[in-house]
């Protein structure tokens, strides 16, 4: 008996230590619900840029099956681009006189590949500064990525808009 005492007193503290870490309760972090505030909505620096939306699109090919909506989203988010691009040509119209600053348009057809890609082409421009036209199409063809699609290919006109004042 007396050298089944260390083995009964081991088997106690383990059951002691057993039935304490089964009553102790886990503990839980006091949490505070904060209410979601909504806050305004966040516009990207777009400068004198007026992109456009899904209203001024004229879709000549939807084979890829893109979503316009998503499209629009992704051209307003490049409009900051565009804005630098045309920096110089602004540059140049800073000191004359205010009749002759007039906004830029030009018009491109935009042709996007299933893997993203873009190929730009100018349609028409009320301007002839031929700097400003290869900033923009090396602008998008560099810079520009859309995500990938299953096949086919996306063609659309879209007119972008400078303003000579904002």
């Amino acid at each position: 008996m007396k050298s089944d005492l260390p083995i009964f007193f081991l088997i106690l503290v383990f059951a002691g230590l057993l039935f304490a870490i089964y009553h102790i309760k886990p503990y839980q972090a006091p949490v505070s619900i904060v209410p979601v505030v909504n806050e305004k909505q966040w516009n990207a620096f777009t400068g004198r840029m007026v992109m456009p939306s899904v209203d001024d699109f004229y879709v000549l090919e939807n084979s890829a099956d893109r979503d316009l909506f998503q499209f629009e989203k992704f051209l307003q988010g490049r409009a900051a681009g565009l804005h630098w691009a045309s920096a110089e040509h602004f540059k140049k119209l800073k000191n004359a006189a205010p009749s002759e600053r007039k906004d830029v348009v030009i018009g491109l057809k935009l042709t996007l590949d299933s893997l993203g890609m873009f190929t730009p082409e100018i349609l028409f421009s009320n301007t002839d500064d031929e700097n400003l036209k290869g900033l923009v199409l090396a602008q998008i063809q560099t810079y520009w990525r859309y995500p990938r699609s299953v096949g086919g290919r996306f063609v659309v006109w879209v007119p972008i808009v400078w303003k000579a004042n904002y």
